[in-house]
């Protein structure tokens, strides 16, 4: 998958989270762009299964589960886990989803794949799945908000070091380092 503004989150349920973002200094919603949010499931692998639910029902769903995504974070910010009530709701929605199965073969060894069986299930599953594999491989502290004060953008700090600040190092860290750069020139020139 290409690295794009919709994939800077390193999971897909972070990336959907990643729909609300700062533009022109004002707080945007992607969703409500029918063009940026066929590009958001097209970058994130979803597009397929979008052509088969309508529009508007493509649209809830992502909004629908954007919401509960939301929740999930504002519990890890809070208390570094879940909450009873934010673990209900992803039970429920795990429990509604209709799944199919299917065995392969790779390279001499047998596999076996799970994927939502119609339309939105097809979407809501792998946001579900990967909002919980996340939760079960990366500690709390590893998701995080860029620290940039001009982003709202999320991401699973990956690196070995876990000290990653920035959603992109090409656009807020860089943007970062421009300003301390800039700062510390004007205090010299000022004396």
């Amino acid at each position: 998958m290409e690295r794009t503004v919709n994939t800077l989150g390193g999971a897909l349920w972070i990336n959907l989270a990643n729909t609300i973002r700062m533009q022109d200094k004002k707080r945007t919603d992607r969703l409500l762009d029918p063009a940026a949010e066929r590009q958001w499931l097209e970058d994130n692998g979803l597009s397929a299964f979008a052509e088969t639910v309508s529009g508007e029902s493509a649209h809830a769903l992502l909004v629908e589960l954007r919401e509960l995504v939301f929740r999930v974070l504002a519990d890890l910010e809070r208390n570094g886990e879940l909450s009873e009530e934010s673990l209900r709701l992803l039970q429920e929605r795990a429990a509604s989803l209709t799944l199919e199965m299917a065995i392969h073969q790779e390279e001499g060894s047998l596999q076996l794949s799970y994927m939502g069986k119609a339309g939105p299930d097809a979407i809501a599953y792998p946001i579900v799945r990967s909002l919980a594999d996340t939760l079960a491989a990366v500690p709390a502290d590893r998701i995080r908000k860029c620290e940039h004060d001009d982003c709202l953008l999320r991401f699973v700090d990956t690196s070995k070091s876990g000290k990653r600040r920035w959603c992109s190092m090409e656009t807020c860290g860089n943007r970062h380092k421009a300003a301390e750069f800039y700062a510390k020139r004007r205090r010299r020139a000022e004396g």
